[in-house]
């Protein structure tokens, strides 16, 4: 009978509430509520078989640490002072920052990050970083250099930026994405011994003006050696169905709670007397729009084109771009469903009329909204 009211309170919530308001048991919302969890699961796993994110060292899966390389400044050496910049950064929690006085040359070396293949198909094609230089003179730097370390500091390949670093702004992150391996035509060895399937460390080199040199900052940020090979997220998926299921409940079981309790004392203001159970038990009926919602989150991911992400971009933004307008219309306007049936549900418990009833399940939805813009 609960199961069966459950899908009822959809397509004839008038009959559905006359049942549970005769009857009312915390078993129809639970069971919603297991459904919603069970729905979301779905719903990220469905996700999780259209996003492939490429191929990184370090993996920009780690949550906890994407970008350790420019988290830690015992990693780097320099001829400039090495901090650790909390305020101005891309990825994770900071960006390395080289500050240095009464000089015109200012460079960069992150070592002993191990022995990265980059010979194709396997190894990786590309290294990508973020810089940004401050300078009082606003002048780019006349010339720059980029080293890729093979063995020792003596074995390494050399390429010239000077093309690229005077096409950048003063005081703005500018992002590069170099090609590796033999095709890469702008590199130049400096021994016979460099190899492309043993690259241990990178070193940046610029040089200004000596006219314009003076107070020079650094910060780099995002330093990746890209592969051309994409992993579907799915794959790390599996550890994370408890937390999803955890984090369902949860979410459900704060909106109940806060949505019943707003309900209960609206109802109030119009003089109802029903108990508190029975204004729970109808926003958890309600609550049955966030299960379709996930069911509709799951059909989206299931006949969308794959999306591919890489550091800097995520490819087609045509279908990210339908994703996000589709899931934020669905959590702003789903819910006026909840109202909905709300309304219905107050009005049968308490025989106020339906445009009075709407009212309280207008504010009884007000923390839904506030919680949602809060997040």
């Amino acid at each position: 009978m609960f199961a069966y009211g459950i899908f009822k309170v959809i397509y004839s919530p008038f009959k559905a509430f006359k049942e549970i308001i005769q009857n009312p048991k915390y078993v129809g919302p639970i069971l919603i509520m297991i459904l919603f969890a069970l729905a979301s699961i779905g719903s990220e796993y469905a996700r999780a078989s259209k996003l492939y994110v490429q191929q990184t060292l370090p993996n920009t899966l780690d949550s906890y640490n994407p970008d350790p390389w420019t988290e830690n400044c015992t990693m780097w050496s320099s001829n400039a002072e090495i901090t650790c910049n909390n305020d101005d950064c891309l990825l994770g929690h900071k960006s390395i920052q080289f500050n240095i006085t009464n000089n015109d040359a200012i460079w960069m070396e992150l070592s002993n990050i191990g022995q990265i293949n980059c010979l194709s198909p396997d190894g990786y094609k590309n290294l990508s970083f973020c810089i940004k230089w401050i300078n009082p003179t606003v002048d780019p730097p006349q010339n720059a250099s980029l080293y890729l370390f093979s063995v020792g500091t003596t074995d390494f390949f050399y390429c010239d930026l000077a093309e690229f670093i005077n096409q950048t702004e003063n005081g703005k992150w500018n992002n590069f994405t170099i090609p590796l391996g033999l095709d890469a035509e702008q590199w130049v060895n400096s021994s016979a011994q460099t190899a492309w399937d043993n690259v241990t460390g990178l070193k940046l080199d610029l040089i200004w003006a000596q006219s314009t040199g003076s107070n020079l900052t650094i910060l780099v940020d995002k330093v990746y050696f890209q592969s051309g090979n994409f992993e579907p997220l799915i794959n790390s998926m599996s550890s994370t169905i408890v937390f999803s299921a955890v984090s369902a409940v949860t979410t459900f079981s704060i909106y109940w709670m806060l949505s019943g309790v707003a309900v209960f004392m609206a109802g109030k203001l119009f003089k109802i007397k029903a108990e508190f159970k029975v204004f729970l038990i109808i926003v958890g009926y309600a609550l049955i729009a966030m299960v379709v919602m996930q069911v509709l989150f799951n059909i989206l991911y299931l006949l969308i084109s794959p999306l591919y992400i890489t550091v800097d971009a995520v490819s087609p933004t045509s279908v990210l771009q339908t994703i996000i307008l589709f899931t934020s219309s669905m959590v702003l306007l789903l819910p006026v469903w909840s109202i909905i049936i709300s309304s219905i549900g107050v009005h049968t418990a308490s025989d106020l009329p339906l445009s009075k009833s709407a009212v309280i399940a207008i504010l009884g939805f007000l923390p839904y909204y506030i919680l949602l813009f809060i997040a």
